[in-house]
C-alpha cells in the first residue's frame, strides 16, 4: 500500500478529471482509508503515460458454508460487516471520463494477470447497470449477491417545467404533506447545520432516532460507523460537502436529515425521525418535502435516494436506476459445485413452492 499522503495526490488530481459520485470523491475514501484502516492494493490504469483510473482493492478470505475457503478481491471494501457497515454505494474506481468503457472492459483480465493478488472471486458494488454493462465477464462468471431499485427526484427537469416540487407529486402524497404542514403551524421550520459543531450534534441526535427505528441494525450500535461519520463530519463539513439537516416544531427537533451534496447532486444517506410524533402529521415526508424544495431552489440537479425499497421514496420520487452488488467468479472447481448446489437448492425450493400451490 502506498502511505496516506501519496494516494491523496493521485486521487484528488484524478478527481478532476472524473465523474465521481461522494462515495469515490476523496472525502469519503480519506475517512475509509483512515478509520477502517485497511490493508489496500492501489490499482492505477494509465493511458500513453497519463493516469486515467484508480481503485483501491483488499483481499479477504472467507469462508462460506463452513467448508468453503473463498480468497475474495473486494474494491474499496473489506469483507467485515462491522467496518463494511458504511455502505458506499456507486462504489466504483475511480475513471476519467472519456476511459470508463476501457478500464472496466480490461478489469477482470488485469486483476487475473497480475501475479501479486491470488484470488477466486472478486467483488464489486454497489454500483449502477451502467458500470456492471461495461464490465467484460468473458473470463469470469457473475454472481449476483445483492440488488435495489434506486429512486430520486430530477431537480433540474422540475426546474426547467418552472413547477414547484409539490406540484409534480401525486394528488394524494402532495394533499398529505401540505395537510400536514398546515397542521404544524407557524413554529415548524427546517434548520441546516452552519457549523461542524452544529452538524456534529444533529449527527448525535440523530442516533437514538434511528436506534429506535433499525434497532439492532442500526449502524449507531457500530463504533466503526460512529467514528467513520463523525470523521468525515470534522474534516469535510467546511467543504461543503456535508449536510445535516433538522425538523424543528415550536423549538424541538423532531426529524433530522444526513446528506451529501457532491457535484450538484444531493444524497440522501440517513434519518432520524421521531416516532413519538403523531405519525399522521407525516414528519418523515414534511422533511424530505421542504429539503428537496430547497435543493430545488439552490439549483441542484438531483436528490438521491440511493438503493433501497421504500414506500416513502416511491411517493416522493421516480426510479432512478438499479444498483448492483456482484461476485465475479474465477472458472474453478470449488466455485463450480458453490454454483451447482445454490442451483439444485433454488431448483427444489421453487418445485416444492409448485407442489403446494
Amino acid at each position: 500500500m502506498d502511505d496516506i499522503g501519496n494516494i491523496r495526490e493521485l486521487w484528488v488530481s484524478l478527481e478532476l478529471e472524473a465523474k465521481p459520485t461522494f462515495f469515490t470523491s476523496w472525502c469519503w475514501v480519506s475517512s475509509w482509508l483512515r478509520i477502517i484502516g485497511p490493508d489496500v492494493f492501489v490499482c492505477k490504469v494509465y493511458s500513453h503515460g497519463n493516469l486515467v483510473a484508480l481503485g483501491l482493492f483488499v483481499k479477504a478470505s472467507l469462508t462460506r458454508h463452513k467448508i468453503l475457503n473463498v480468497e475474495q478481491l473486494r474494491l474499496q471494501s473489506v469483507g467485515d460487516e462491522k467496518k463494511d457497515q458504511i455502505w458506499p454505494e456507486y462504489n466504483n474506481m475511480l475513471v476519467a471520463k472519456e476511459f470508463e468503457r476501457e478500464v472496466y472492459r480490461g478489469l477482470i483480465h488485469f486483476l487475473s494477470q497480475e501475479t501479486e493478488i491470488s484470488w477466486d472471486e472478486l467483488l464489486l458494488g454497489p454500483i449502477d447497470k451502467r458500470i456492471l454493462e461495461l464490465i467484460s465477464t468473458d473470463q469470469c462468471k457473475p454472481v449476483e449477491r445483492w440488488n435495489a431499485p434506486s429512486y430520486g427526484v430530477d431537480l433540474a427537469k422540475i426546474k426547467l417545467s418552472g413547477q414547484c416540487y409539490l406540484d409534480t407529486l401525486s394528488k394524494n402524497t402532495r394533499s398529505q404533506i401540505r395537510r400536514a404542514i398546515r397542521k404544524y403551524g407557524q413554529g415548524l421550520t427546517l434548520r441546516v447545520a452552519q457549523d461542524k459543531s452544529q452538524a456534529l450534534l444533529y449527527f448525535e441526535k440523530i442516533a437514538p432516532l434511528h436506534l429506535q427505528r433499525w434497532k439492532v441494525d442500526s449502524g449507531f450500535n457500530n463504533q466503526y460507523f460512529i467514528r467513520f461519520h463523525q470523521d468525515l463530519i470534522e474534516r469535510c463539513f467546511d467543504e461543503g460537502v456535508v449536510e445535516l439537516v433538522e425538523l424543528n416544531v415550536d423549538g424541538m427537533g423532531i426529524g433530522y436529515l444526513y446528506n451529501f451534496i457532491y457535484n450538484n447532486n444531493v444524497y440522501f444517506y440517513l434519518s432520524g425521525i421521531d416516532l413519538e410524533v403523531d405519525i399522521k402529521q407525516k414528519p418523515g415526508l414534511v422533511l424530505h418535502a421542504l429539503c428537496i424544495q430547497r435543493h430545488l431552489d439552490r439549483g441542484a440537479k438531483l436528490y438521491d435516494f440511493l438503493g433501497g425499497e421504500a414506500r416513502y421514496k416511491k411517493n416522493l420520487g421516480k426510479q432512478m436506476d438499479e444498483l448492483f452488488v456482484i461476485s465475479f467468479q474465477k472458472p474453478i472447481l470449488k466455485l463450480r459445485m458453490e454454483q451447482m448446489a445454490r442451483g439444485l437448492k433454488h431448483y427444489f425450493e421453487h418445485n416444492k413452492l409448485g407442489n403446494e400451490v
